[in-house]
């Protein structure tokens, strides 16, 4: 193992009820909240009241702002950064996925500076301050309710990014696995192939191989094997949607392992960018095509994984017969789940293989050093097995 560092201070509560906790925590951290949403389903089953009512009750007074989107914007994070100076609030309240959180992280370091927040999106400059951020959890996917790091899409240069910053750790989050049941069976799928995408990305790491961690990854993986279909078919079933709520947050804190081989992370935000595509739909066209490329030149560790997370049987059988079924099945599980295979299926059918990589290509002129080096002529050809 290599050396590494750990640490998780945001303070996590699982369970049913979890979100009646959000008054007493909140006011730990201040005295004025904005709370922060996406839809307005929150409003009409009656959570975003009810946290109200619990924010009052422990003396912190608060206003809304709904309607953060799927991949959020830094016009918006930039809108609300101007209205917590205004009003001076002086804690956030995150109710919902990834994109809620993520943008909560945004604002929370935008606001106490007039430093323009994507300078620090765009590393010219680094956080120095930061606000308390609460997080009442709707949606499992991206884990950011238990990391520090944040995906934010500017709007105005079409770019999408990511920046890690201690300061936006969560100071708690609430999981209730309940308040996952009303997420749609299609959405589910979305969420839950973000989830596996981070241990797949981890399990690659050929820098950090071992016994625990392969195991580790696999587990988070066969998770959402498992449990998943069952969350689609019975939404209201407790146990899969806690299975899959408590993965996503192990999938993406580092309490797996830390780094990965994020090349096809890299690649879904220019799938995002160009396309809208959902960002685990993108994962799900990517990954499989990701496996394909890399299948001449690394049958071994393609092998490895259709045994471990696949189940496919290697007794009698040349490796690359074994890697081949494994990609199979992954994209088998994947169509089964309502996903598309391929940007065709996806219904995009003018795409430009070679602008696609042009585009995601790094200053160093590759990403995914972590498994195996992608240059652009890579990307390119991933790109290809991608479009269908």
């Amino acid at each position: 193992m290599e050396n590494f560092r750990f640490s998780l201070p945001t303070n996590i509560i699982f369970g049913d009820h979890a979100e009646e906790e959000a008054g007493r925590m909140t006011s730990e951290y201040g005295t004025r909240a904005l709370i922060l949403y996406g839809s307005e389903r929150i409003r009409k089953n009656g959570l975003l009241g009810k946290i109200e009512e619990q924010l009052a009750e422990h003396g912190v007074s608060c206003e809304t702002f709904g309607g953060i989107t799927e991949n959020p914007l830094l016009s918006v994070a930039e809108q609300i950064c101007d209205l917590v100076r205004k009003k001076q609030f002086d804690v956030l309240l995150a109710v919902g996925g990834g994109s809620v959180i993520d943008t909560a992280k945004a604002v929370s370091i935008g606001s106490c500076t007039e430093t323009p927040l994507w300078d620090f999106y765009d590393q010219k400059a680094i956080p120095q301050n930061a606000l308390p951020i609460g997080v009442v959890l709707t949606m499992a996917a991206t884990a950011s309710e238990a990391n520090c790091t944040s995906v934010i899409t500017n709007d105005r240069i079409h770019k999408k990014t990511v920046m890690g910053c201690p300061l936006t750790f969560p100071k708690f989050a609430l999981l209730n696995p309940k308040l996952t049941f009303t997420v749609p069976p299609k959405q589910t799928a979305i969420g839950a192939i973000d989830i596996f995408s981070h241990a797949f990305e981890r399990y690659f790491h050929l820098g950090q191989k071992g016994t625990l961690r392969r195991h580790l990854c696999t587990s988070v993986m066969k998770t959402v094997l498992e449990e998943l279909p069952k969350a689609q078919e019975n939404p209201e079933d407790y146990e899969s949607r806690s299975q899959l709520m408590w993965a996503a947050t192990v999938a993406h804190s580092d309490m797996i392992g830390t780094d990965g081989v994020f090349a096809c992370h890299e690649m879904s935000h220019i799938l995002t960018e160009e396309f809208g595509l959902p960002h685990g739909t993108a994962l799900a066209i990517l990954m499989p095509a990701w496996c394909s490329y890399m299948l001449p030149d690394h049958t071994a560790e393609l092998a490895e994984f259709a045994r471990d997370v696949w189940g496919v049987s290697g007794v009698g059988r040349p490796e690359e017969h074994v890697a081949r079924e494994g990609i199979l099945r992954f994209q088998r599980f994947l169509a089964s789940r309502g996903l598309p295979l391929t940007l065709s299926e996806a219904g995009i059918e003018s795409v430009s293989s070679r602008e696609l990589a042009d585009k995601t290509v790094s200053e160093s002129g590759f990403l995914g050093e972590s498994f195996a080096k992608l240059y652009r002529r890579d990307l390119q050809e991933i790109y290809e097995f991608a479009r269908g």
